[in-house]
Parts: C-alpha cells; sequence; structure tokens
C-alpha cells in the first residue's frame, strides 16, 4: 500500500531532523547532531527533560525510519546519510546521562557532542555488529539505524565521565 505525498515530506521532516540531514552531503550526521546540540542549549538543563526526549526521538525514530526505508525501497542504503534521528536521539541521550552527574554546562554538552561524533563514526565493537546485524531485516531496520546510536551515546557518555573523574583525581592528588 503505498503512502499519500505528503506522508513522505513528513516522515523526511521528522527523520532528517527538521531537515538538517539535508543541508550537508559530505556530514550529514556531524550537521544533524550539531543541530541537535544546538536545540539542546535552548532547553534547561533537566535530566527528566533530556531523557524524556531521547526516548522520545528514539521510538518516533524507529517507527519513522522503519516505515520510510521499508516503504521507499529505491533506497541503495539500508540507512541514508540524510536519516539523522538517530544522532539527534544519541545527543539527547548522552547529553542526559552526563546531566545525572550534574555535568550541563554548554562545555560539558559540546564535548559530549564531539565524543559521541568520533565513536558513531568509527563504531567500535560490538555497535558495528548490532548495527549491520538489525539493518538487514526489514522489520528491524528502524531498530538497527537507531540502536548504534543509543550505544555509541552512552559509550561517549561514560568515556566522558571517566576522562572527568580520572581530570579530577589527578588535580586533587587523590589516589
Amino acid at each position: 500500500m503505498a503512502l499519500p505525498p505528503y506522508h513522505k515530506k513528513l516522515l523526511l521532516f521528522v527523520i532528517t531532523f527538521l531537515y538538517t540531514g539535508l543541508l550537508s552531503k559530505k556530514i550529514p550526521g556531524t550537521v544533524g547532531s550539531f543541530g541537535a546540540m544546538l536545540f539542546l542549549f535552548f532547553l534547561p538543563p533537566s535530566l527528566e527533560l533530556v531523557f524524556g526526549m531521547a526516548i522520545f526521538f528514539f521510538f518516533l525514530g524507529t517507527f519513522c525510519c522503519n516505515l520510510y526505508i521499508t516503504k521507499y525501497r529505491y533506497e541503495s542504503s539500508r540507512d541514508p546519510r540524510y536519516i539523522v534521528i538517530d544522532e539527534v536521539c544519541g545527543v539527547f541521550l548522552g547529553a542526559g546521562i552526563i546531566y545525572g552527574f550534574n555535568m550541563n554546562s554548554a562545555w560539558a554538552i559540546f564535548i559530549n557532542f564531539l565524543l559521541f561524533r568520533v565513536i558513531d563514526i568509527s563504531k567500535p565493537f560490538p555497535i558495528k555488529f548490532i548495527e549491520k546485524s538489525m539493518k538487514n531485516r526489514d522489520r528491524t531496520v528502524g531498530l538497527g539505524i537507531m540502536l548504534d546510536d543509543v550505544l555509541a551515546a552512552i559509550f561517549a557518555a561514560f568515556l566522558q565521565l571517566a576522562l572527568y573523574f580520572i581530570i579530577v583525581q589527578v588535580q586533587t592528588g587523590v589516589r
């Protein structure tokens, strides 16, 4: 069953996070992540709000990506680069984790953004494995698109926390 034309436009609006995924052909994930980070700056640093938005983006992104990929099979890739709702979810999840440790400054969010992008691009184990196994099935393609960025956000946030606590211990001389 084909979807009406406006459904495709609405899906594209959502999965590209307000069309930020279409602003750059070379680095759409970074542009989308940067857009999400800027969006964070306009929100109060509330753990509940940011986690709530991450969960909202996760379920919305999973549903919309799955619908978009399965209904419009002309895609040569199971995860087109312009789909950035997964990066948005990752940025919000990473921010939520560091907010839980009272790291809610603009610098903390920016460092989390950088670590998230490095990990999302490099895709260390098990992120790459999970991404490949989930995207090869029609029923889980949306989940596969979203899940690798959720894992990258968790890795980035915990790496940031570990680095922060090591630096604090070195500065205070605690052993």
